[in-house]
């Protein structure tokens, strides 16, 4: 049950950042929590993105200009069905 739960929350963790309000949580504890990887907090760092809307907005601009790759880009994933 455990590890189902650990994959539902490692799969989501960029929705999490950009959307729940639980998310007003500090860059340095996402990338703890595993919500975000190293590249996103150094993304998010360089560019100053402290709160979920700078972050999605970050996030965002970052995927579509490929500076960040699928597992990093919730939109470019593909969807398993």
């Amino acid at each position: 049950m455990m590890g189902k739960l650990s994959c539902v929350v490692v799969a989501c963790a960029a929705g999490i950042v950009l959307a729940w309000p639980s998310a007003a949580q500090t860059n340095e504890a996402l990338l703890q929590e595993r919500l975000i990887s190293p590249a996103v907090f150094e993304l998010l760092l360089r560019r100053g993105a402290t709160t979920p809307e700078q972050r999605r907005q970050v996030i965002g601009e970052a995927c579509k200009t490929g500076q960040l790759g699928a597992g990093d880009c919730p939109q470019q994933r593909q969807r398993r069905d």
